[in-house]
């Protein structure tokens, strides 16, 4: 069995990811060789703010975390205590905010989907779509809160059902498995849709449980063995923008006619690009001479895909992919 799911905003965990990457892209908007390495995490009336930052940049952390809280639709009113370190120099910033030993980021890419995601993940992330569709523009759905978790689960034949957990204040739960559970089967043929299967949730959100940035579903489902955690880095970070690259390596190789393709990369400490690489495709073969080192190379996030709240979306809706190689940004949906 394979599986894999999607959040709406407002999901504590969710909520406290994108909190994380929108200080992120005020930091590089207002300083674009800012370092930056932190994490969110909180609830119940208090949000923490933890890390450590090399920049020039100032402003008022805890404004941009209730903004972007506001932004998502959590009304939750929560105090916000913010502990971010000035790194004193770039001796101690390269071991703080750097790997202190060689890592291996991958990518991925399958042709099941147009997007290039595996198909339960494309679609549990259209589900997520679709509910905050309806959320902010369908004045029928007034009762759907901004915190919602979908998990689709399929073999490796079709996908078999989605099992969805939301928040509908007071609307009546029978209701709600009518109509949201309509809309959402109206995205896959013959997928059955459960909603709610432990009862009522009258509302959820970080008013009521914790959330902790880097705690997000996996990027592909479970097609892929567990990714390092990519939150609250910097664009700069081998971690981030070698996940991103090796993503848009995979995606490249893809439209040569493969049916999946796997691109691994390895960073040592102190170098923008990998030691190491590999690409193969679905049958194991190798096909690393399809993508050069330079693709690869962690400094060409900053110099051709930046763009503002470009760290945001990706935790979002948005997987930056190269310009160069797909001449757009390419989607989740």
């Amino acid at each position: 069995m394979k599986t894999a799911s999607a959040r709406l905003s407002g999901h504590p965990d969710q909520a406290c990811e994108l909190v994380a990457e929108a200080i992120i892209d005020e930091y590089i908007r207002r300083d674009p060789s800012a370092r930056v390495k932190l994490a969110v995490t909180g609830g119940r009336g208090v949000l923490f703010i933890v890390g450590d930052v090399l920049s020039q940049a100032d402003f008022d952390v805890s404004a941009v975390a209730k903004r972007t809280l506001g932004s998502i639709g959590v009304a939750d009113d929560l105090e916000v205590f913010v502990s971010l370190e000035n790194v004193p120099s770039e001796r101690v910033a390269a071991v703080k905010l750097l790997p202190e030993s060689p890592l291996t980021v991958c990518g991925y890419a399958s042709a099941e989907t147009e997007c290039g995601l595996p198909l339960a993940k494309d679609l549990a992330k259209r589900m997520a779509k679709k509910l905050e569709e309806k959320r902010r523009h369908d004045p029928e759905w007034y009762w759907l809160g901004p915190d919602a978790e979908i998990v689709v689960v399929g073999d490796n034949k079709k996908l078999l059902r989605a099992v969805v957990l939301l928040e509908h204040g007071d609307k009546p739960l029978e209701e709600v498995r009518a109509s949201a559970g309509k809309e959402l089967a109206e995205l896959e043929e013959d997928l059955s849709v459960e909603i709610n299967l432990a009862g009522p949730v009258a509302s959820r959100g970080l008013g009521k449980a914790v959330g902790m940035s880097g705690n997000t579903p996996a990027v592909y489902g479970s097609f892929l063995p567990h990714l390092p955690n990519i939150s609250g880095r910097s664009p700069l970070h081998p971690e981030k923008a070698g996940a991103w690259l090796a993503r848009a390596a995979a995606l490249k190789i893809l439209r040569s006619g493969m049916q999946a393709v796997l691109v691994q990369a390895t960073y040592f400490p102190g170098e923008t690009a990998p030691r190491f690489f590999s690409a193969r495709d679905e049958q194991g073969k190798n096909c690393s001479h399809l993508i050069t080192r330079e693709e690869l190379d962690v400094q060409r996030v900053m110099s051709e895909w930046w763009r503002p709240n470009l760290n945001f979306d990706a935790a979002r809706w948005v997987l930056p992919a190269s310009r160069i190689c797909l001449g757009r940004m390419v989607k989740y949906y």
